[in-house]
């Protein structure tokens, strides 16, 4: 790809540019394994920056439109300059277009501080605004105020989704595109809406919260052909708010896409201190390990205990992954130098295009169609589908400090469009897999009771759940208060045939069969196993089991109250179950979202514990008849599991 030469003018610009001034490249330490969250280094010369420029007219992230007067005060300081970013005028102009001096012969500061300058909106472009003034007096001491204004005038120029495709798209499908210009969907979980306006699964970390939706929208606000993630501190927020938008729900559903595949956001926000404007991605493989490509990390703030970025940051993180040695996998990272690339501007000067392929080899991010970061593509990310995440957190768990107060404690960010290809959909309904790993070290039958039609209840050939030392995949799935099942597969997917289930509850009360129990805690598959329950009394035969020797277990649950019950074992006649364990109880109660076993052999010795475990069984067929010990408070077996001894 191209990367234009400075002009003339551009270098005139680069070395007047208030944001160049500081240029710090020191790598900074490490922390949470973030290296650039908040270390205590002070770089050098950051001393000199002051927080001095108050600006009193035009009010703050306001409409403006034809020539408007801009009036400020530095106190202390004796000399300001202002800038802002222009789209090209002429033909011979670059296309990234060009930052220009609105005050080229200076301004003089009076003894209190006070300036002024025009400012010709309609020389500009049209949208989301940001004039850079900058102030400085003799002793050294230095300002920069970002004012963020929307021209209402002016000329459109680059705003919307580009008609062509990016180059590391080429040959992809179009998955998924927003322009946001039109009504935003956005909602506290994401169900039914396109977004959903919290990190999923948990884990917000702004310091001014990320917020649902109020009664208008805000924190988020649709204008133009932008989306407005408007941070504020106000009375309805009196300790913060400000937005996020991730593309699947609380229960991971939405738009996902996998490698190869290539996704880019348009966007601006301001560089203000504590602000961290982000576009990301996470991908989640098994036993908790996550890619997250962050192809956008923007940290606002100069001065003392600031950032003091020279541009932006770009990291792949591995989290809870090691390499075949055992060390934990290493980051790839870098700070691109924007200012001597492409249109050589900051984040917050204008809008720029942030984006990344995947591959199934190399992961290569993208500044402005131009390439600034390529490494081998990471195991998850290549065999597990992605998200995205848009947001703009002020503060938090970054630890750079947050003051907002010159600016009426409040800034905006700004978003284009983002836009996703890939050379390959992800199939509808996918959800990630967060089950453990499968423990069970012999061979198994599982069988979940599910309600037809309720996929809450079921479990999916792939998903992996059961006690901690028997988790297993392909549960078969049983249907219904009464059936039977020939043939059901066995812990690796096989099909036992010699192998059938019979099941039945009695007709004879609307307190027995197959219902909606309480997930009491639990989560993913486990919850699944949970949720479908043959209440009250029933029974359940396995005819034909192939092991010699095995333990079998019986999971319960219960309604909205806790309660009890009890499971009896007998055998073929050529099998053996030790009679104390003939009969045995369970307690439902809170476990936290885990299973725990009860031998319980009578009410009186019956502690909480939600799986009844029957100990070295030998007989070619089971029967096993359950019961609610208290009808006032109903439980009920939602699944069965023969593991071989």
């Amino acid at each position: 790809m191209k990367i234009f030469s400075h002009s003339e003018i551009a270098l005139v610009i680069l070395s007047l540019s208030i944001i160049s001034l500081s240029a710090e490249t020191t790598k900074p330490a490490t922390l949470d394994g973030y290296f650039e969250f908040n270390y205590g280094k002070i770089e050098e010369g950051v001393e000199d920056w002051t927080q001095a420029i108050r600006v009193t007219e035009p009010t703050l992230r306001s409409d403006i439109s034809g020539t408007i007067e801009i009036k400020f005060q530095a106190k202390g300081m004796s000399h300001a300059s202002a800038y802002c970013w222009q789209h090209p005028m002429t033909p011979d102009d670059e296309p990234w277009g060009k930052d220009i001096n609105l005050t080229p012969e200076g301004i003089i500061l009076d003894s209190n501080g006070n300036g002024s300058f025009e400012f010709p909106a309609n020389n500009f472009p049209n949208g989301p605004t940001n004039i850079r003034i900058y102030a400085k007096n003799e002793a050294g001491k230095k300002d920069i105020f970002e004012l963020q204004l929307f021209n209402t005038g002016g000329t459109h120029w680059n705003q919307g989704i580009p008609q062509s495709v990016p180059a590391p798209a080429k040959g992809m499908k179009l998955i998924f595109e927003d322009d946001f210009d039109g009504p935003l969907s956005i909602s506290k979980d994401g169900i039914g809406t396109t977004y959903h306006a919290h990190k999923p699964g948990g884990g917000d970390f702004s310091g001014w919260k990320f917020t649902s939706p109020l009664k208008d929208g805000a924190p988020f606000e649709q204008t133009g052909t932008w989306l407005k993630i408007a941070a504020r501190k106000d009375a309805r927020s009196p300790k913060g708010r400000s937005g996020i938008i991730a593309s699947v729900d609380k229960n991971f559903k939405g738009v996902w896409v996998k490698a190869p595949c290539y996704l880019e956001c348009r966007l601006t926000a301001q560089s203000a201190i504590g602000t961290w404007p982000a576009f990301w991605t996470l991908s989640l493989g098994l036993n908790k390990e996550q890619d997250e490509l962050d192809i956008l990390e923007g940290y606002g703030g100069k001065g003392k205990g600031n950032p003091n970025h020279p541009g932006y940051s770009i990291v792949s993180h591995f989290w809870k992954q090691k390499n075949a040695d055992g060390t934990p996998k290493k980051k790839f990272h870098i700070r691109p130098d924007i200012m001597n690339i492409g249109g050589k501007s900051y984040w917050s000067t204008t809008f720029h295009t942030y984006g990344v392929y995947v591959g199934l080899e190399e992961t290569v991010y993208y500044f402005d169609d131009i390439e600034v970061l390529r490494h081998p593509t990471n195991n998850v990310s290549r065999d597990f589908p992605h998200y995205f995440l848009i947001n703009y957190a002020i503060g938090g768990i970054s630890r750079w400090p947050i003051d907002l107060s010159r600016y009426d404690e409040g800034s905006d960010m700004w978003v284009d469009y983002v836009r996703v290809f890939a050379e390959e959909e992800v199939p509808a309904g996918y959800s990630p897999n967060f089950d453990p790993m499968p423990t069970i070290q012999t061979n198994g039958i599982a069988l979940n009771f599910a309600i037809e039609g309720d996929p809450d209840t079921t479990l999916a050939a792939d998903r992996i759940t059961g006690i901690s030392s028997a988790t297993q995949k392909n549960w078969n799935n049983l249907f219904g208060s009464n059936g039977q099942l020939a043939a059901p597969k066995d812990h690796t997917g096989e099909t036992i045939t010699e192998t059938s289930i019979i099941w039945e509850a009695p007709e004879d009360s609307e307190n027995n069969g197959i219902t909606k129990a309480e997930p009491w805690g639990f989560k993913h598959s486990s919850k699944a196993l949970q949720l479908g329950a043959m209440r009250g009394n029933g029974s359940l035969k396995v005819i034909g089991i192939p092991y010699e020797e095995y333990d079998v277990y019986v999971y319960a649950s219960s309604g909205v109250n806790t309660g009890a019950g009890s499971v009896k074992l007998t055998t073929a006649d050529n099998g053996r179950v030790a009679p104390e364990q003939q009969s045995l109880f369970y307690k439902i109660g809170w476990f936290n979202g885990k299973f725990s076993a009860s031998k319980a052999k009578n009410t009186r010795d019956t502690k909480k514990g939600n799986v009844i475990v029957f100990k070295d069984i030998s007989g070619d067929s089971i029967k096993l008849d359950w019961k609610t010990e208290n009808e006032w408070h109903w439980t009920g077996i939602t699944g069965i599991q023969i593991v071989q001894k």
